[in-house]
C-alpha cells in the first residue's frame, strides 16, 4: 500500500504506527510466541522500516492501556500541517 500511497498522493507525510505495544511485554503473549519460534517485534524494527519507507515518524501505542495514543493522534495533526515535499506538483505556474 505504500507505494500506493506514494503515487496517488506524492510528498504528504506518512506515519508509521506499531500496534498493541502492551503485547511485546505480556507474558502470556510472548510465551504463545516463543512455542511459535517467534519473537515480539522490536522498536528497533519499526524504526528501520519506517526509515525504509521515508516515514516522518514511527510511532508504538496500545489502545489497552492508552500508551502512546494520543502522540500518534498528536503527531498526525502536526505532520498534516507541513509543507508537501515536492512543492513542484502542487503549483500552477502562469508565465
Amino acid at each position: 500500500w505504500i507505494s500506493e500511497a506514494a503515487h496517488f498522493c506524492p510528498g504528504i507525510p506518512i506515519i508509521l504506527v506499531g500496534l498493541k505495544k502492551d503485547l511485546r511485554d505480556d507474558t502470556v503473549t510472548t510465551e504463545e510466541l516463543r512455542k511459535n519460534g517467534l519473537k515480539p517485534t522490536p522498536k528497533s524494527f519499526g524504526d528501520a522500516l519506517a526509515h525504509k519507507i521515508g516515514a516522518y515518524r514511527y510511532l508504538e501505542c496500545s489502545s489497552l492501556t492508552g500508551e502512546g495514543v494520543k502522540d500518534v493522534f498528536e503527531t498526525g495533526s502536526a505532520a498534516s500541517l507541513l509543507e508537501p515535499k515536492d512543492k513542484a506538483e502542487r503549483c500552477c505556474a502562469i508565465l
